[in-house]
């Protein structure tokens, strides 16, 4: 896809119900059917992208001026909760690109950037993954940038880059002499610059090609560069996304419902049927609860309460997996189950990008649980610490 010469108008509140329309039936029919053989592949299918990018949904967050939809936080989290119910690994890689890359470099500063390349990943006619998580880390940088002249000169190590062996490009991030973190856009095709290890053996979500990298000497010319920020700009735009992955875990507990609701008709089991509606109701109040705060990260008390909106999301996802293995039985204990690959997808997202705060939020509702059980709810402290680890 090319750039169109004019900009296209927005598209109209109902075009988001059909895009979402389009994401549950093929989440139904193509992910879901083959999500746990999807789980224990070295690599996800690219039919699973070919999908998602033929629906137009690669381009779901990319404004429409770029050959996106402009979906709004609202729109875009549904859209993640629905593919996130259906195969894990396949959200994970794919989100990278849509709402990771895409929209990275749709907020950045490069003009001629973003109608150079938005619009070939808006249809999915090129694929882009990040790999900038390290520059959240406390301590020396893994990754130093330099300039030299035009060029950005990047030299260390990425930890954790997903889809690698499917992605054409990749956004990686460095740390100027100066404190200052840059962003830019690299072909991963640099042979010479970019080594790549071999798959990182991991316990959820092996198949999303997930690698680390070294970089030696990899220059970017100044037409590949995203933005530039400040380590409290980076902060604060980190602190402003904490709740977009909330949609991970309220998608892995509404298919752990799923599998709840099963097993108590099959074993005509009243006891069954109403723990999945207390789940079922309570997904409903923690995405409302997400709603309220993810759109207004500028409004008073957001911190607070999007951290523990968040540690909420993630505590529910985890709990109704494992509540969703306990009613299955033994059978969950099979590798080839959904219930045991919802519960380790679950714990995956209790880590992804997490925050000093929200780690320690986290821990503290999992440890206030037991606490109020026990009449001991007043040991609940909750913490603050907007720095990501």
């Amino acid at each position: 896809m090319l750039p169109s010469s004019t900009t296209p108008p927005p598209p109209a509140a109902a075009d988001f119900g059909a895009l979402l329309d389009r994401a549950r039936r093929i989440a139904a029919d193509v992910l879901a059917p083959a999500s746990n053989a999807t789980d224990q592949a070295e690599v996800i299918p690219r039919e699973n992208l070919l999908a998602l990018a033929g629906a137009g949904l690669l381009g779901l967050a990319t404004p429409t001026r770029y050959g996106g939809h402009g979906a709004p936080g609202r729109v875009t989290r549904a859209y993640m909760e629905v593919l996130a119910g259906a195969c894990g690994a396949t959200t994970f890689v794919q989100m990278q690109h849509t709402t990771g890359a895409c929209s990275l470099i749709a907020r950045g500063e490069n003009e001629a950037l973003k109608e150079r390349v938005l619009p070939r990943f808006a249809s999915g006619e090129r694929f882009c993954t990040v790999g900038f998580s390290h520059v959240r880390r406390p301590g020396p940088p893994m990754v130093r940038a330099e300039l030299d002249g035009d060029e950005v000169r990047l030299d260390g190590t990425v930890p954790w880059l997903t889809g690698y062996g499917f992605a054409d490009d990749a956004v990686l991030a460095g740390t100027l002499p100066d404190g200052r973190v840059i962003f830019v856009l690299s072909s991963l095709r640099e042979a010479e610059a970019i080594r790549a290890s071999p798959p990182l053996r991991l316990c959820a979500m092996n198949a999303s090609a997930t690698v680390s990298l070294e970089l030696r000497g990899l220059r970017i010319g100044p037409e590949q560069v995203i933005a530039t920020m400040t380590r409290e700009q980076q902060i604060a735009r980190d602190a402003a996304g904490v709740l977009a992955p909330s949609a991970l875990s309220l998608g892995v507990a509404g298919a752990a419902v799923a599998l709840i609701e099963e097993a108590a008709g099959r074993r005509g089991s009243a006891a069954l049927a109403g723990a999945a509606r207390g789940l079922e109701g309570e997904i409903d109040d923690a995405r409302a609860e997400v709603d309220v705060w993810a759109d207004q990260p500028e409004a008073a008390g957001y911190g607070e309460h999007a951290v523990r909106a968040r540690a909420w999301c993630v505590e529910l996802g985890v709990r109704a997996a494992h509540a969703a293995v306990a009613a299955v039985g033994g059978s969950a204990n099979l590798l080839e189950h959904t219930a045991q690959r919802l519960f380790r997808e679950a714990m995956l997202y209790s880590l992804t990008a997490q925050t000093r705060d929200l780690q320690a939020a986290t821990v503290q509702r999992l440890v206030g649980r037991g606490a109020e059980a026990r009449g001991e709810s007043d040991k609940w402290v909750e913490p603050r610490d907007p720095e990501r680890i």
